[in-house]
Order: C-alpha cells, then structure tokens, then sequence
C-alpha cells in the first residue's frame, strides 16, 4: 500500500511541477495510421500540419499518434514510405481522434521524397544508444548459410560485439551475454540460438520491428544490466491474404496471414525447419559416425482482434527446439539432446481518451536442455531450464505534445532449474544421482518516467524504477567446515522467505538542440539484476545454468554515465554520432579457481567467487539512411576488465570479450530495380583467453604452467561478406526473389578456439608443444535463397 501511496504521490506531484499551463485555444490531436488493404499498424509514419510543421508526431509500434497545436484551420498531412501521401483539412477547434488509413504506391520520386520524414532524426529523439532496425536491410545482407538472421545485424552496431565467429552471441559495453534483455513480444528469451548459437530462433518473416537500447534502458525495462533487444511480430493482416516464404541451403520457411473477420480480427502463422539431417544422413550412412540427425524448427503464430475503437486484444506464441542424436556404428554410444524456448503473450490496450492509455499483459516464458546419453550400460540424463510467468499493467499519460508520462507495475515468478541428472545402471541400480532442488524467486517493480520539453530546445527524460526480489523454498543453507564438509543446515519449506533483496534504479537523460541539425545529449542509468548466467567452459553443449540471487549470492549492479554529440545532414539523409561511456559492474560472478563440473549434491552457489567490473569507449556511428547507396560505420575503441580477489592472485585482468578495436562497414546499392548488391566487413581485436607459458615433465608427463588469466591474445579477426539480390518477375500475384551470398570471401581463418598439441616422448627429450588454431569456416561458403510471396 505504501508502494501505490509513493507511486500515486510522485505521478501527482511530477504533472503539478512540469505540467506547462496549456491555454484553452491548444488541443490534443491523436489517432492511428494503418495500411488501407491489410488493416496493420504503421509504425513510423510522419503525421503533421502542413501549416505549422513544428506540430506532428511519429507514430508508435501499434501506430499511434498524438500531439497539440492551437486551434485554427489546417492541412493535415501522413506521410510513410512507399505509400500514397494522404492530405486532408482539418478544423482544429476542438481535441479530435483521426484514423487514416494510407495505401501503397510504386512510384520512386515521391518515395525518395517520403522516407526523410519515415522516422524521427536521432538530434531530435531524448533516448542515447538506441538504434532501430529496419528489416528491409537485413534481409539484404549477406550472412551464413544465406538465413537472414536478426542477431547477426545487432552484432553490426558499435559498442556490440560478437561471441566468437558465426555466432549469434553478442556482448554490449563490456556486459556478458546474460546481461541482454531479449524481448518477442514482451516474453523473456534465455537462449536465442540455435545448432549451438550459429543461428538465431528469430524468424525474419514473422518480425514486424526490432529495437535495440545499449545501456540507457527507459524505467520500463528492467531485470538486466547492459542492453534491451525488444523484437514484435506481425499483427498480421485484417482484409487480405498472403503467403510468404524462403528455401535455403539448410532451412526453409514459410508465413501465412490473413483476416479472421475483415477489419476486426487477423492472423500469422510462421514456422521454419532445416534439414541438414535429411541432407547429411546419405552422406554418413555407411561411416563410422552412422548419420547426424539433427533438426531444429520455430514456430510462431499471433492473433489480433479489434474489440472497438478503443480496444486491441493480442495473442502470440512462439515455440521452437534443436533435436539431434549422435550414435556410433558399434553402438557403444548413443545420446540424445534437445533444448529450446516456448513463449506465450496476451495484451489488451485500452485507450480512455487522447491523453490517457493502457496496456495489461500477461507472459509466459520457458526454456529447457535435456542431455541423455548411453555407454558401458549405463543411461545418463542432465537437465537444466528457466520458467517464468509475468502480469504488467502499464500507462501512458501525455498531457501535450511537449510532455510525456509513463508508468506502471510489473511482477514475475521465477522458476530455475540449475541442474540435475543421474546415471542409472542395466540393472535399475542408479548411480551419481544429482538432483538439485529447483529455485524459485519472485520479481516485483514499480516505473515511472517523465519527458518533458523544459525549453524549446532541451528535453529532460527522468525515470525512476524500484525493484524487489524474494527468494522462497524450498532450499537448505548450509554451513561447512574448512574441508567443506556440511556441518549445520537451515531448513526452509516451500514458500517461506530465505532472504530478499530490493534496489531503487534511477534513469536521467538531457538533450540539447545546438541548432537544427545538431544535439549533445548526456545519460546516467542504474541497474539491477537478479538472475545470473554462469557458463560452463568445458562443453560445447548449451549448458549455461541459471540462477536466481539468494541468500549465497547477491544481485549484480552497473551504472552507466554517457555523452555523446549527434549531427544529421541534408534532411536526414546522413546521420552520425559520437558517445563516449563508463560503466562499472558489481557483483559480478565466476567459478572458484579448480573448480571442475561433476555429479554432486552440492548447490552451485557455493562455488562461484564474486568481483568487479568496469568497461569504457568511444563509439563512432555513420549511416546513410536514403537513396540507392545506404549503409552505415561503426567503430569502438573500448576496454573491459574484471577484478577478481580470488582469481588470478586478486590482479585486474582483461574480460576475454574486451577487444580494443571493433570495426563494422555495412553497404546496400540498388543497381537497377532488379538488382540489389550488398556487403559488409568486420575487423576486431582478438579475444582474449588463458595459455600455458611454460611447461615441465613429471614422472614422464607434459604438464603445464598458466599464464595470468587472459593474458593471451588470439589473432585479430576480420571478414569480407558479400549478397546480390535478384527481384524475379511478377507473375500474376506472385513475386519472388533470389539472394546469392559468399560468406568469408577471401578465406580468412578466423581463430574459433587454440589447443596445445604434443608430439614426441619426453624419455627421448624430443617433445615438442605447438599451439594450433581451430576455425569454423576456414573458406569462402556460397548460399543462395529463394525467397517468395503471394498476396
């Protein structure tokens, strides 16, 4: 109760302050813009007063708009890429709620003309790391095996940086990879890749819009520490069908949309499998290895109902899973694993009136690994997974066009699952059983967050959240002697508090307009999280256990403080921006020095060690936004450390994702209107890794002496990838396409991993160490993809 009194006193309080007196001649104009065939929301249209252009708005992810003007009589006019520009008079002596509906064009004059105004110049938006996504241009760019892969792009961006070559493992301002917040449709998606992180479980086809937040997270987002990946699916379309789909050397994919009742309720279908099992068993039919029948598959399906004009009700849901089973011909050996993500999303918005809108939502969220396999005569299971269940009501209060208010209350159940597995025997006998207690935690907060224009050309952006964690049983805590030997335990039964945990988060951001094509904007955010990811570095497998913050283990912390300078030229053709970072990391969690993954009945908790972190750059960022070059640069010079007191003799040493140059050049040309050519080019540092720097023979066995921790550096990667795009001719309501793409055009043998490899016989002094490289795709990979549609 104290929790809504504060909430209510500081929203009250904020509108009193900042609340400009409003005159009775300015009113509120709002409503929603979509397209006129599907009935789908367009977001990023331009809606504004040819008379008075200063007033307008850029419509939002459902579409849409408001802002305020002085009443008078005007010409409204929508404006939105490759659709018709729609004007119309307006009598504004009143507020008013205008639906428009715009229809699609091919002319290219005007197109060139419409796509200035498509989304708002970043001098003019509060936010700082923030880069929107088109997916027009991903699906240009060349990537493995031809698969348009969201995550590949997001690694494209400075202050991003991948995990390793051809994964879709991605690092932001020196966070781990546990410290991204990836969104589908509001649900949380704790692994997002496939065939072991070499493709991501997003399916372009079924994506509607893709937003990235590096570090300055708004008080609505919460639970993470480095960066938001916030990806929607399609509402689908609400008067027409269609069909689109691809066929690629490994997957293929299909979606199909259409209306359920035309203008009131829509549908998308999408699923996507590869088939490298079908292409790879009659190759390894009669091989030692038998065959590798190993799949993976997406599906995703949304539903959208228009309730009123005042009403939406979605449903969506994503479920997807990489099987696979390794057997050898003597039959020794056999294993099967499987592990994937499942998802379910429901959200009513409600709008009250021009000023005044909700959204409730409840989410489902699962992830699961299961790892069997049979040798000697024993079967031998592991296991490990996350599931949460969230509820969120969430406002939106806009008062003017020069002020913004957000707020709102958010709740998640965790329920983790660190490990657990056991080895039973022909006979039943079951041995090494490890079965951990599952963990459960529950997750609350509270948001608000203002913007306000203090002066024409400052914008302030504040935001306050307050989180607060519960650990609950079951769970035993124990106390151990100086062997580790279990001594004492207390004892807590399920639901009983063990500890909790709460943090106030505050969020600040300013911008300042130096003139009209030019701002400077500074940020500082707080962050707390409370589930951690700890990898485990001696399997290939995604092992990657999850644990809650408990009574063994504190919640991690970061701030982060930024400035950065952004310019915009020839009515944002040209974009660029310069920041500069700090961010410093509590908390932070790796395994104890010896420790080794086992059976054992032994909380995992007990054996990380806890330290700190700091990371700081400077992000260079050039895109050219329109015309038929486009394409952008990204450069960051960057350091991260950690500092351990029980690793590496309490010495600060390198992460081993700190890579001192990250280097990115992305470009799309449109030849003719067939033609599209497309490329981009990656240079980083390497990673940094731990390797013996000396070696000595005991009792006839090399043994070897470690260096500091990630005192090696590996080889420096950089790639050239290139994609040609070939629009195929319509034929009736058909069109298709077909992209062609060489991924690692020059062969270059990008370091994946080093091994010391021992040849000779220490007795005959003739041993000789050699560090050898492993890479993943040593040579150029051609691909090409056929990709069609039917509307």
């Amino acid at each position: 109760m104290r929790i809504l009194n504060y909430l209510f006193l500081l929203l009250t309080s904020t509108l009193c302050l900042l609340h400009p007196a409003a005159a009775q001649s300015v009113y509120t104009l709002s409503g929603s813009v979509r397209d006129a065939a599907t009935g789908e929301a367009l977001a990023g249209a331009a809606v504004s007063l040819k008379e008075r252009p200063s007033a307008g708005a850029i419509t939002d992810s459902f579409g849409r708009y408001s802002f305020a003007a002085p009443a008078g009589v005007y010409t409204l006019v929508i404006k939105y890429i490759g659709y018709d520009t729609q004007q119309q008079p307006l009598n504004l002596n009143q507020s008013q709620s205008i639906s428009i509906n715009l229809r699609a064009t091919a002319y290219q004059v005007q197109e060139i003309e419409v796509v200035t105004e498509r989304k708002p110049p970043i001098t003019e938006t509060p936010s700082m790391g923030r880069i929107e996504l088109p997916l027009e241009t991903i699906k240009t760019l060349p990537v493995l095996f031809g698969e348009v892969d969201i995550l590949k792009a997001v690694q494209l961006m400075p202050g991003v940086k991948s995990a390793g070559e051809g994964s879709t493992g991605f690092y932001v301002r020196g966070g781990g990879a546990d410290q991204n917040l990836v969104l589908l449709d509001r649900a949380t998606v704790y692994n997002p890749g496939h065939l072991f992180n070499f493709f991501s479980v997003f399916n372009s086809d079924a994506i509607d819009q893709t937003t990235l937040i590096k570090g300055n997270m708004p008080a609505y987002y919460g639970g993470r520490l480095s960066s938001v990946l916030d990806i929607g699916l399609k509402e689908g379309s609400y008067n027409n069908w269609r069909v689109d789909g691809g066929v690629g050397l490994i997957a293929s994919r299909l979606s199909i949309q259409g209306p359920l009742v035309e203008d009131k309720a829509a549908f998308i279908l999408s699923g996507r499998r590869t088939y490298v099992d079908v292409l790879m068993n009659p190759f390894l039919q009669n091989t030692e290895q038998g065959g590798v029948p190993y799949y993976f598959y997406d599906l995703n399906g949304k539903l959208s109902f228009k309730l009123s004009e005042k009403d939406k009700l979605y449903l969506s849901g994503y479920y997807g899973r990489d099987v696979g089973k390794l057997t050898l011909s003597d039959g020794r050996f056999t294993g099967d694993f499987f592990w994937g993500n499942s998802s379910a999303t429901t959200s009513w918005q409600h709008v009250f009136n021009d000023k005044l809108e909700m959204d409730v939502s409840g989410v489902l969220s699962n992830y699961d690994f299961e790892f069997s396999w049979d040798f000697g005569g024993f079967n031998t299971v592991a296991q490990t997974g996350v599931e949460d269940k969230s509820a969120n009501i969430d406002f939106s209060y806009k008062p003017n066009a020069r002020h913004q208010v957000q707020y709102g209350v958010q709740y998640t159940y965790h329920k983790l699952r660190p490990r657990a597995g056991q080895a039973v025997g022909e006979s039943g006998q079951v041995f090494g059983t490890e079965r951990l207690r599952n963990k459960f935690g529950h997750e609350y907060a509270f948001y608000i967050s203002d913007d306000v224009y203090l002066t024409d050309k400052m914008l302030f952006s504040f935001g306050l959240r307050n989180s607060y964690f519960k650990q609950v049983g079951p769970f035993n805590l124990y106390q151990f002697d100086e062997e580790q030997i279990a001594t004492d335990s207390t004892i807590y039964a399920r639901g009983e508090k063990v500890t909790s945990y709460s943090a106030w988060e505050p969020r600040l951001s300013l911008k300042y307009e130096l003139n009209k094509t030019s701002s400077v904007k500074a940020a500082y955010a707080r962050s707390t999280q409370y589930l951690h990811l700890v990898s485990n570095a001696y399997t290939t497998l995604p092992l990657d256990v999850w644990v809650p913050s408990s009574a063994l283990v504190e919640p991690q912390y970061a701030s982060q403080y930024a400035l950065g300078y952004f310019k915009r030229i020839k009515e944002n053709q040209y974009e660029g921006s310069v920041e500069v970072y700090y961010k410093e990391l509590e908390n932070q969690l790796e395994y104890r020095e010896g420790f080794a993954p086992g059976p054992s009945n032994r909380d995992l908790e007990y054996e990380f060690v806890t330290g700190s972190g700091k990371s700081y750059g400077v992000e260079l960022f050039i895109r050219k936004n329109y015309g038929n070059l486009q394409g952008w640069l990204g450069y960051t010079l960057s350091r991260t450390t950690r500092n351990f007191q029980d690793l590496n003799r309490g010495k600060t040493f390198p992460a081993r994702y700190d890579r001192r140059h990250d280097l990115s050049l992305v470009a799309s040309y449109k030849y003719n209107d067939r033609w599209i050519l497309a490329g981009s080019f990656v240079y980083g540092t390497g990673e940094a890794t731990t390797m013996p720097v000396r070696r000595y023979f005991l009792e006839g066995s090399v043994n070897y002496q470690y260096g500091d921790r990630n005192s090696f550096r590996m080889q420096p990667t950089h790639r050239l990838d290139l994609s040609a795009t070939l629009e195929g001719k319509k034929w009736k309501n058909i069109e298709n396409s077909w992209t062609f793409s060489v991924y690692n055009v020059y062969g270059r043998r990008n370091p994946y991993l080093y091994y010391i490899d021992n040849e000779g016989n220490a007795y005959e002094s003739n041993v000789k160490l050699q560090a050898k490289k492993v890479s993943i795709v040593p040579f150029p990979l051609p691909a090409v993809t056929l990709n069609f549609s039917w509307k």
